[in-house]
């Protein structure tokens, strides 16, 4: 996107921004319908849960909703609501210890990557791999600290620079170069046969 576009973008966005903050139903559908989808995908790497995420996305949406007049315009809507929605997968990640760490010792599949029933059409052997690569992942994902998967999960969408994700967590750039090399390093280590080249270097 553009500068040109990007800015166009962020104008309707603080329009409908003023609109929710007076209450109204239409803005606050908008902002929703824009954004639901990426709060959802960072709520889920971080809670690793769907029920957690779906959660983390409405209870977000709530505060952010509630506290529209705290809203500062120096970054876009979206930076400071996957903001709250990670601050909110990180305390549920806290306040849940006991729950996941029961979850885990059972073997639950990676929600996200649900695979669906093996029928008659397909072979057998391939609806296993990908049960097995399923656990494998899920595994490799619990093996990161909460403040590394917290890190990945917003890279890992794709369309946020480091900066963006500094300002989402509030620290520093190179903590969140830091973290992410340690995430990244980590899966490597895990999953060695899924991971592209060698294993990075630390950044300075």
């Amino acid at each position: 996107m553009n500068n040109v576009n990007r800015l166009a973008v962020e104008q309707l966005e603080f329009r409908l921004v003023d609109l929710a903050a007076t209450g109204d139903r239409e803005a606050r559908r908008e902002l929703f319908e824009r954004h639901r989808a990426a709060a959802y995908r960072v709520a889920l790497r971080i809670t690793r849960r769907e029920e957690d995420a779906l959660d983390v996305v409405q209870d977000s949406f709530i505060r952010a909703f509630d506290r529209l007049a705290d809203f500062q315009r120096e970054s876009g809507f979206k930076t400071w609501l996957l903001r709250i929605v990670s601050n909110k997968a990180l305390d549920l990640l806290r306040a849940r210890k006991v729950r996941l760490a029961i979850s885990l010792n059972r073997g639950d599949e990676t929600p996200g990557l649900e695979l669906p029933a093996a029928d008659a059409g397909h072979r057998p052997g391939r609806q296993l791999e990908r049960r097995e690569l399923a656990e494998r992942l899920h595994q490799a994902l619990a093996a990161l600290s909460a403040e590394q998967r917290a890190v990945f999960a917003l890279y890992a969408g794709g369309d946020m620079t480091y900066g963006e994700i500094a300002e989402v967590l509030g620290i520093p750039i190179g903590t969140v170069m830091s973290r992410l090399y340690h995430a990244r390093r980590r899966l490597h280590e895990l999953l060695p046969d899924l991971a592209p080249g060698g294993p990075e270097r630390a950044p300075a």
